[in-house]
Parts: C-alpha cells; sequence; structure tokens
C-alpha cells in the first residue's frame, strides 16, 4: 500500500552540530531534509519521513543518546502530518546546474547546458550518496583537486576517494586526465549510487569501486582525497596516511575552519601546501614534511 501521508519534523540546529543530525536521521530512515533559514549560528531544518511507522520523537532522542550534544544545540520545534507529495519532483525542482572551479558545471542528467562548450559537465544523480555539488564541503574538494592537478600539469596518475559518495571527485578526476582511480566507501547503496554516475558520465569501464574503509586498501596513490567530517576523518586518517605515495598528497575536507589546527595534529607528518575557505568550511592539500 503506499503511503498517502508523511511526517514532517521541524528543528533548529547549531551550524557545528548540522552535518551530524543529518547523517544520524538518513540512518534512521529519513526521505528528505530541507533548510528552511540559515543564521550565522543555526539552521532551521524540516526533515521528512514517508514511512510513517518510525517515530520521529525516538529519532530525536536517540541522537541525545548517542551523542554528547547539548539541547540548545539541537532544538525541537514541530512535528506535523501532511499528504503525500511527489518527493523526485519536489527534489528535483531545487537541483540545478553549478559552475565549480574553472572548468566545472556539475548538473542533474534532466537539465544539462547547452553551452559552456570549454567546461566540463559532470552529470550527478545523487540518490542516497553525499556530494551533488552544492555543499560547500563538496565544492572545496573539487576546486582543491582540480587547482593541484592543473599545477602538476598531468603528472599525476592515481588518487583514491575514501567516502566517495555519488562518485562526483572521481568523475572530475577523469576529466584532469588521471587513468588510475578508485573509489571506496563503507555504505553499500552510495556504491550502487556512484557506479549509476560514472555510468550516465560514459566511465563505467574507467573507475572502479569497492565497499569498505581505507584499512581495506594496499596500494599507493598519487592523490588520497576525502571530503568527510572531523570525528570520520580522526577514525581513519591512520589509513588514509598509509594510501599515499612518499611524493604524494593528502587532499581533505568536510570540516569547519574551527576545526582546522585539530586535523592538522591528525596528520602531524604532513603540512598544508594549499588551503581553501567557503562559508565556514576548509580545505588542505597536504604534503609530507621534508626531513632533509
Amino acid at each position: 500500500m503506499i503511503n498517502t501521508t508523511y511526517s514532517q519534523l521541524s528543528v533548529r540546529v547549531t551550524l557545528n552540530w548540522e552535518d551530524i543530525w543529518i547523517s544520524h536521521c538518513f540512518e534512521y530512515g529519513a526521505s528528505g531534509i530541507e533548510t528552511c533559514e540559515e543564521t550565522q549560528k543555526y539552521k532551521f531544518l524540516r526533515v521528512f519521513f514517508t514511512d510513517m511507522s518510525i517515530s520521529t520523537p525516538s529519532v530525536y532522542d536517540i541522537f541525545f543518546q548517542i551523542y554528547d550534544v547539548h539541547k540548545e544545540d539541537l532544538v525541537w520545534i514541530k512535528n506535523e502530518i501532511h499528504q503525500n507529495k511527489d518527493w523526485l519532483l519536489e527534489w528535483k525542482r531545487f537541483f540545478h546546474p553549478i559552475s565549480v572551479g574553472q572548468k566545472f558545471i556539475v548538473c542533474p542528467p534532466w537539465d544539462i547546458p547547452e553551452n559552456n562548450v570549454n567546461s566540463y559537465k559532470i552529470l550527478i544523480d545523487p540518490g542516497n550518496g553525499f556530494g551533488s555539488g552544492s555543499h560547500p564541503s563538496t565544492v572545496l574538494s573539487l576546486k582543491l583537486l582540480e587547482a593541484y592537478v592543473l599545477e602538476k600539469d598531468c603528472s599525476l596518475s592515481s588518487i583514491l576517494d575514501v567516502g566517495t559518495g555519488s562518485g562526483i571527485l572521481l568523475i572530475a578526476s577523469k576529466y584532469l586526465g588521471l587513468t588510475k582511480m578508485l573509489g571506496i566507501d563503507i555504505d553499500l547503496p552510495s556504491i550502487y549510487d556512484a557506479q549509476n554516475n560514472f555510468r550516465i558520465n560514459n566511465m563505467s569501464d574507467k573507475i572502479l569501486t569497492v565497499c569498505g574503509g581505507p584499512e581495506c586498501i594496499d596500494s599507493l596513490f598519487d592523490i588520497v582525497i576525502s571530503n568527510m567530517m572531523i570525528h570520520e576523518l580522526a577514525a581513519v586518517r591512520k589509513s588514509l596516511v598509509k594510501n599515499v605515495r612518499p611524493e604524494g598528497v593528502l587532499i581533505l575536507s568536510g570540516f569547519y575552519v574551527s576545526q582546522k589546527e585539530k586535523v592538522e595534529t591528525y596528520f602531524e607528518d604532513f603540512q598544508p601546501v594549499l588551503e581553501m575557505i567557503t562559508d565556514e568550511w576548509c580545505g588542505f592539500v597536504m604534503k609530507k614534511f621534508n626531513k632533509n
């Protein structure tokens, strides 16, 4: 039976807890999340649940049981029941082509610009995988990757994308001339989403994917790139480092400017050689210290 109603949970969340709350909601069955308003400190979000068997109060309460979060960091506003919508059509209304960096236009397969002949069009149907190209941390990752590869003038060949999500960074890597590309993610649906995006970009036979973490990989790469939240980054930092060639680089994004010093301590044998900031988010290109 098709659900004719859905639940809409409205909350106010501080910016430093926003991504963790969003991940938590999707893990517990959310169908979508919408930003209603943003201030310098808070975001007001609507979380949608089309499965009416899911208890929104439980999703909210469990968050406080799992994480050391203060009540003022996540405030329940209201929960409402509405008549159902065509969620695919609703979502498509808000996903439009965007330009990123010097060369890329990220666009959905149903809205491909006909001009911009000098740009690379990255077609993304993100599904469950993070990385539609609109989030500041994804924008940072793309810009850092593009800037570093163009500076090296095609002297690089390999990249490992840890937490590949939609696969957007690997598609960009192929356009930039890299030839050995591997994407890994612990979330199997994200792997399927990435493979679908490789297919619609005519790259299915060019990019490999593995469901697992970086500890499963026993190869060295010119670039190891990761766009993930700081607590996730902390958990895999040793595995990231072991996959970087001696002259290779780490490209990291997904953390706030206020957290960048902590990230630097995670990778004490590396030093930033390029830093970018977008909307309070920060990203690095990092190389190993030259001990000579």
